[in-house]
């Protein structure tokens, strides 16, 4: 129990002049037992105190009421609105290039797997905010709309699996304006972008929007880019054609200039990670840049317990009355 206005219980101090009074006057407060005679203490003695502590108690029952105990009835948390963020992961071929160390012996994994991992970390580390999940190669898709429900989202991003060979391709223009579409049904109004690509600007379709174009897209709509170019440039990318038959084909590698005019465009930053850590740590300096300014609130209900205090005052000081007035003063 905890009290809402405690200032009120240095009105326990008036619980003493009853006590004093009674103790100074050296005798019972009712006449009935002025008049008892005879060795020992009387049986009634406790009673001479009994209006002193009648009045004594009903003060400290009123100073308590008025200080309004109460108790912890539970608490709400209050809804807010965070960020809308949409992370453009490429699934392309070449992120299944298992080029990225773990760190010490503990060998490497691929880039895709790489990037799964830390957006689930990422995802987890904001739940206040609307995430959603966008996926590319040749052809964008919307995996996971913006959303609170964050499991089902972590589900989706370990779903990720690379492009099938006719998909493949790097189509980053078409995958920020799916992102942006995605972030235009979403209330929070600081709304963010983030494109995770190994790859140059590859589309095999018609009529692909132009990266830049995008980025103005974005930046129009309010809303910022942070890119991230993931791996090395060159080399190549071991895969499988159509008929489950493995390949191998040279690889250009991100484009790191291309992301940073992008990023730059609308306010963003661009990055670089060439292994796990690098990655992790590149996810890190975005969530510190993207902090809400709206934060979590958790409101505690209390349940009010001044009204039984305020009874038990008036119940001892209407007891003090009759006893005082009633039969008890006429007891021979």
């Amino acid at each position: 129990m905890r009290f809402a206005q405690p200032i009120w219980l240095v009105l326990t101090v008036f619980a003493l002049p009853p006590l004093l009074r009674h103790r100074l006057r050296g005798r019972a407060a009712w006449p009935s037992l002025d008049g008892f005679k005879g060795g020992g203490r009387s049986p009634w003695t406790w009673v001479a105190w009994l209006p002193a502590v009648l009045q004594a108690a009903a003060v400290v029952a009123l100073a308590t009421a008025a200080a309004r105990p109460r108790t912890v009835g539970g608490t709400v948390r209050i809804a807010t609105q965070g960020v809308a963020i949409a992370v453009a992961m490429d699934q392309s071929s070449s992120m299944n290039t298992a080029d990225f160390p773990l760190g010490g012996d503990l060998g490497r994994i691929s880039r895709l797997e790489a990037a799964r991992r830390t957006i689930a970390r990422f995802v987890a580390g904001r739940p206040d905010d609307q995430i959603g999940l966008v996926t590319f190669a040749n052809y964008p898709d919307l995996a996971w709309p913006p959303t609170l429900d964050h499991r089902s989202l972590i589900e989706a991003v370990d779903a990720v699996r690379p492009a099938r060979p006719g998909d493949d391709g790097t189509n980053v223009g078409d995958a920020v304006a799916w992102s942006l579409a995605a972030l235009r049904r979403t209330s929070p109004p600081k709304k963010v972008i983030i494109l995770l690509t190994d790859g140059d600007n590859a589309p095999a379709v018609p009529n692909p929007l132009d990266p830049i174009r995008a980025a103005e897209l974005a930046r129009d709509l309010g809303v910022t880019l942070h890119a991230i170019a993931v791996g090395r440039e060159g080399g190549v990318v071991h895969g499988v054609d159509s008929a489950g038959r493995p390949t191998v084909a040279e690889r250009q590698g991100p484009n790191p200039e291309l992301l940073r005019r992008m990023a730059e465009t609308t306010g963003g930053r661009s990055f670089r990670a060439v292994d796990a850590d690098a990655l992790e740590g590149v996810f890190r300096a975005i969530d510190a840049l993207e902090k809400s300014d709206i934060r979590e609130e958790i409101r505690t209900r209390y349940d009010e317990r001044f009204a039984p205090w305020a009874a038990a005052a008036l119940a001892l000081l209407t007891l003090d009355r009759l006893l005082s007035c009633g039969r008890l003063r006429r007891l021979p």
